[in-house]
């Protein structure tokens, strides 16, 4: 497959990721955006057996439960919720161990961060300039590593402390 195929294949994925977190389309993106990922990324990320890939899914869908139970508001229950949803992440932190935390938390803020540039760029007309940007952007995002994110989250944690 060429590179001109692979980049008609990502701006495809990206159309459809597109439509559907603008309810154009059935679903919530998620999947589309996924394949749109996919078909940038070289495969050159760190191989895991199915179990673990298993685990990492787990923890990364049970950090987006807990992030969403953790906002003002919601009464008792949603916070016994929370704190269950928070005993059930440590359990599974504590089972998968350091490798596989790291992974779930990278996984989860390229998934956020890609949902916020599909937004970004489904807020206007589509240009062909655009198309290339997000294409280039979502790269950065897939090729973005472990190390990466600490050092962002350093950063900006230095910039409140000084601010």
């Amino acid at each position: 497959m060429s590179e001109d195929d692979d980049t008609t294949a990502a701006e495809a994925s990206l159309r459809r990721a597109v439509e559907q977190l603008c309810g154009d389309g059935p679903g919530d993106g998620s999947e589309a955006a996924q394949e749109a990922v996919h078909a940038l990324s070289d495969g050159s990320g760190q191989a895991w057996t199915p179990e673990q890939e298993t685990q990492i899914r787990a923890m990364v869908e049970q950090i987006r439960k807990l992030r969403d139970l953790n906002r003002p508001g919601g009464g008792w229950w949603r916070r016994r919720r929370e704190w269950r949803a928070r005993e059930r992440l440590v359990d599974m932190m504590e089972a998968g161990g350091p490798e596989l935390v790291n992974e779930a938390e990278l996984r989860h803020w390229k998934s956020h961060m890609m949902v916020e540039l599909l937004l970004e760029f489904s807020g206007g007309a589509m240009k062909p300039d655009d198309t290339t940007k997000v294409l280039s952007r979502m790269e950065t995002l897939q090729a973005a590593t472990y190390e990466d994110l600490q050092q962002a989250q350093k950063r900006l944690a230095e910039r409140k402390a000084a601010g």
